[in-house]
C-alpha cells in the first residue's frame, strides 16, 4: 500500500517560518524585503536566530573564521587610532553585529600580549541581537551608550540587511513583491518607484537601512572613527547598465545560488553595498571619509606579511598564517570586501594606515 511521503512546507526550508510568513500575508503579497527580514531575524525562527551559521561547518565563512590574523591587523588599527587620539584612559570598540564575539576576542586578545595601556583602556561593546558570546571582557547589549572616545568596527553587517528588489521597466522601477501560491513562494509586481538614477532594465537592490544605521554608527564616538568591512561597490558600478542580475545571492553550506525562497530560514540572503551612500552618511555626521580600499590592498599596507615572516622559524605556524593571508587577500574571495573609515577628531597629515594611495 502506498503512502503519502510529501514534505510539503518542510521542502522548502523551516515550516514553522513558513507558516509564519504565509499567515502575516494573508491571501497577500508582502514586500521582498519584508520577506527577507523575516527569513533572517524572525525573533525565534530567523536564519540569524537559530543554530551555527557562521564557520567552515556553516553556510559562510566570514573573516575573523579563517584565522586571528585578521583581528590582529584590525586591533593593530584599532591601537592606531588610540594613539593618535592621545592615548585617552577610555577608549571603547563598539562592534554591531558581532555575532558570537570571534573577532572582539581576538582583538582583546590581541590588546592584552602589549604592555603599554592599550588593552586597559579598552571596553569592549558588542551591539548583538542574538545570544551573546561567554568572553566575560566584552558588554553586550543592544543600546549603546555613546561615548567621548573610541572606535566602530563592523564586518558583514551591512550586506545582511534587508533590502527592497526592483525590477526596472518602461515606467520605471516595479517594487518586487512575495506571495504564496499553494506551494512555494513567488514573486509578483508592486508599485512603480520613483529612485533617481536607478537602472531602466534588469534587477537592482534598495539598501533602505543601510544610511541609518551607518549615522547610527558614526553618531556613538564624539572622536574616533569607524571601520567598516563590507561586500559593495560604488552606486555607478552598483547599478552599472550591464548589471542585469542585481547582487542578492542566496548561501548554503558554502554554496551560492540565487534563489531566496527554498532553505526558507536556513539560508544566508546577502545583497551588495552601496558604498557611495555609506561614505555619504559618513559626511553627514561629520566624519571625514577615506576612499574605500580592498581587505587585501588594506591588510598588506597594514604590514600582514610581516606576520607571516614573523614566524618563519615555525614551519607549522608560519604555513597556517600564510595560507590564511591568502584566503583573506584572495581577490575573488574576501580579499575583494571593501575596506571604509570615517574619522572624526583625530589629527591626521594624510591617510589613516591602510588606506594610503598605492605606490
Amino acid at each position: 500500500m502506498g503512502i503519502d511521503l510529501n514534505p510539503g512546507t518542510a521542502a522548502l526550508g523551516n515550516p514553522q517560518l513558513i507558516s509564519i510568513i504565509i499567515d502575516e500575508m494573508d491571501g497577500g503579497a508582502i514586500s521582498f524585503e519584508r520577506f527577507m527580514e523575516l527569513a533572517l531575524y524572525h525573533p525565534e525562527h530567523g536564519y540569524y536566530r537559530t543554530g551555527k551559521r557562521v564557520g567552515r561547518d556553516g553556510d559562510f565563512l566570514t573573516s575573523p573564521h579563517v584565522h586571528a590574523l585578521f583581528g590582529w591587523c584590525v586591533a593593530g588599527w584599532c591601537h592606531w587610532l588610540w594613539t593618535a587620539l592621545g592615548r585617552p584612559e577610555a577608549f571603547t570598540i563598539f562592534e554591531p553585529g558581532a555575532g558570537d564575539g570571534l573577532l572582539a576576542g581576538q582583538i582583546l586578545d590581541w590588546a592584552a600580549g602589549r604592555n603599554d595601556g592599550f588593552a586597559n583602556a579598552v571596553q569592549y561593546v558588542a551591539i548583538e541581537p542574538n545570544s551573546p558570546g561567554n568572553d566575560h571582557r566584552i558588554s553586550w547589549t543592544l543600546e549603546p551608550v555613546p561615548v567621548e572616545s573610541g572606535v566602530v568596527i563592523s564586518n558583514e553587517l551591512f550586506d545582511a540587511l534587508p533590502v527592497r528588489l526592483f525590477e526596472g521597466s518602461g515606467r520605471g522601477p516595479v517594487e518586487v513583491m512575495v506571495r504564496w501560491d499553494g506551494e512555494r513562494f513567488v514573486e509578483v509586481s508592486g508599485a512603480v518607484a520613483s529612485i533617481e538614477g536607478a537602472p531602466q532594465l534588469g534587477r537592482f537592490e534598495v539598501n533602505a537601512r543601510a544610511y541609518p544605521t551607518m549615522e547610527a554608527m558614526c553618531g556613538l564616538v564624539e572622536r574616533g572613527a569607524v571601520l567598516t568591512f563590507d561586500y559593495g561597490y560604488a552606486r555607478e558600478e552598483l547599478w552599472a547598465e550591464w548589471r542585469h542580475q542585481g547582487t542578492l545571492l542566496a548561501f548554503y553550506k558554502h554554496t551560492a545560488h540565487e534563489d531566496p525562497y527554498v532553505h526558507v530560514g536556513e539560508q544566508d540572503l546577502t545583497a551588495h553595498v552601496d558604498l557611495t551612500e555609506l561614505e555619504a552618511a559618513m559626511a553627514a555626521s561629520g566624519m571625514e571619509a577615506w576612499d574605500p580600499v580592498s581587505q587585501a590592498e588594506f591588510l598588506y599596507a597594514l604590514g600582514a606579511r610581516e606576520l607571516v615572516e614573523a614566524v618563519r622559524a615555525d614551519a607549522s605556524e608560519y604555513f597556517r598564517r600564510r595560507r590564511a593571508l591568502e584566503e583573506l587577500a584572495d581577490i575573488a574571495g574576501l580579499g575583494r570586501i571593501r575596506v571604509l573609515a570615517g574619522t572624526k577628531g583625530v589629527e591626521l597629515d594624510g591617510p589613516p594606515p591602510g588606506f594610503e594611495p598605492l605606490p
